[in-house]
């Protein structure tokens, strides 16, 4: 069974100071057995930078 997912990179600032999160797409392959079986995942190459603020409540 496998599905895609966001892992988080690193933290960064933009030009304005403002805390960003660098993420990469990754897929997800699981066992299929039950959700809390091993698995591992696959860097994929899309990127993405987000505010940290739509990451965590404040």
């Amino acid at each position: 069974m496998e599905e895609e997912s966001w892992q988080s990179i690193t933290v960064m600032e933009d030009k304005n100071g403002e805390p960003h999160v660098l993420q990469q797409k990754v897929k997800v392959y699981t066992s299929g057995v039950s959700e809390e079986s091993p698995g591992y995942t696959k860097p994929l190459m899309k990127h993405r930078i987000v505010p940290v603020k739509d990451i965590v409540n404040l």
